[in-house]
């Protein structure tokens, strides 16, 4: 049940907090009729401070919202089922901006950037809020006394933390912040406080690996039942990366006993070095599933495609707590084109050609897959593999190409079938590559159809049986 009551007011105080961006058609808030543009004020009385404040106020069977529309304030008292959706999403989620990082990591992604990219890109957050709203990584060192107590209040849960290791000396040394050294009590509260928590280890060779990761992890188990997952990846470097390595991780004497070495490089994995750390979380996994019955401790997609190692079955993934972190994505894929080939009948595929741009990681899974459809199907899917020369090639994945880069290998080509790329390439908000390049310019550069998939199906289903074959 809703009632509203209209306040008009002559002037208002310009502000952009609690603006609406969208209403999602049959929601609670587009039954009140909330339209973009207008601004939610307050919730039962209290002054909003981010879309969580709104998630939290709004969760109950009775609310009262105070919404700016125009030069009117609208008073709506709604009865809402639990389960009713409200269906708002704001402008700017945090209402003040982001939290931006104070750490230095050396191996920070950003500071691997060059000039040109899309924007959004160069902002260093670490932000518990968006760690909520959106499934960021954050690493707790720029929370003040009241945002904990926030989190504690309105159990906001569950938040996703960088950790990279626990050893204090260690931590301070990946994330550039004497701060960092308090992972552990930070990890302890937010036991206390009874909020879930996933964990992230951005494996660095020669720091974090080998002893210190046995470290981290029995460390990790031993924090608290809250903690959901581990996830372990390895570190990124942009050729911009390697160039500006020039600045290394300076470890004291005290963590020298453990890491020995003046100064130690960041640098990439040997596929060699990947195989060890396969094998040393195997070991940890067959632990965890008999002791726990659940995998808990899971590998970045990486490590087994630079080696050539099978992905583990889905099983072993224990739901994918982490997909949003990569890890398991190659394993939803792999299985999305093994149903399709399950229900697909022969043939039928006959007058379907497609182009598949990925990265050099991926490309010779890829290949195979899409042989296979090929075959059972009569389809004329192509893969189009594209060396990131932007990055530098050992930035292989496919997520972080180019749009200019992916053209200029498929202006090579005299094909004019469609297009697919991976929709982990293109912003969902923008439609744009990390260069900033609109799918449309895609489009008009390349004179083909161009559009995001995230799967083998996807691309099938969409492809019109009528397009030019090869």
């Amino acid at each position: 049940m809703v009632t509203t009551r209209k306040n008009r007011r002559v002037a208002l105080v310009p502000d952009q907090s609690g603006v609406i961006a969208s209403v999602a058609p049959g929601s609670l808030g587009a039954e009140l009729g909330l339209e973009p543009g207008q601004r939610i004020i307050s919730i039962n009385g209290e002054p909003l401070n981010d879309a969580l404040d709104f998630q939290f106020a709004a969760s109950s069977t009775d609310v009262v919202l105070e919404v700016e529309a125009g030069d009117e304030i609208v008073e709506y008292q709604v009865e809402r089922d639990l389960d009713e959706v409200w269906g708002v999403t704001f402008a700017d989620p945090t209402f003040d901006g982001i939290h931006i990082c104070e750490n230095t990591c050396p191996f920070c992604f950003i500071k691997q950037l060059p000039k040109g990219m899309r924007k959004s890109l160069y902002v260093m957050d670490d932000d518990y809020r968006y760690s909520m709203l959106y499934g960021n990584f954050v690493t707790l060192t720029n929370l003040t006394e009241a945002d904990w107590q926030r989190i504690e209040e309105q159990r906001i849960s569950p938040i996703n933390v960088s950790v990279h290791a626990t050893n204090p000396e260690v931590r301070v040394a990946l994330v550039g912040n004497p701060k960092g050294a308090r992972i552990m009590e930070d990890l302890k509260r937010l036991e206390r406080a009874g909020i879930d928590y996933n964990t992230q280890v951005v494996l660095c060779p020669g720091i974090n690996d080998g002893a210190e990761l046995d470290r981290t992890i029995a460390e990790l188990v031993e924090s608290g039942p809250r903690l959901i997952s581990i996830a372990v990846v390895p570190v990124g470097l942009s050729k911009f990366g390697l160039e500006r390595q020039s600045r290394r991780v300076r470890l004291s004497r005290t963590c020298m006993r453990t890491l020995p070495g003046a100064t130690i490089d960041i640098r990439r994995f040997e596929p060699s070095e990947a195989e060890l750390v396969i094998e040393q979380i195997e070991r940890w996994q067959a632990q965890f599933r008999r002791e726990r019955g659940r995998t808990f401790v899971y590998l970045g997609d990486e490590f087994y495609l630079m080696t050539g190692r099978p992905i583990p079955a889905g099983k072993f993934y224990d739901g994918f707590p982490q997909v949003e972190d990569g890890i398991g994505i190659t394993r939803l894929f792999l299985d999305d084109a093994a149903r399709l080939l399950k229900r697909t009948a022969p043939g039928s595929g006959r007058g379907r050609s497609g182009t598949i741009a990925c990265g050099t990681l991926i490309s010779d899974t890829m290949q195979r897959l899409v042989d296979q459809i090929n075959t059972h199907t009569g389809a004329a899917l192509r893969v189009a593999t594209v060396e990131n020369k932007l990055f530098g090639s050992e930035i292989n994945v496919s997520g972080l190409l180019t749009g200019g880069d992916v053209c200029d290998v498929l202006e090579q080509e005299r094909f004019t079938d469609p297009v697919f790329v991976s929709e982990n390439m293109v912003s969902k908000r923008t439609k744009t590559f990390l260069d900033d390049m609109h799918v449309e310019q895609m489009r008009e550069r390349l004179s083909r159809p161009v559009s995001a998939a995230a799967y083998l199906s996807q691309v099938f289903e969409r492809l019109d049986p009528s397009s030019p074959a090869m």
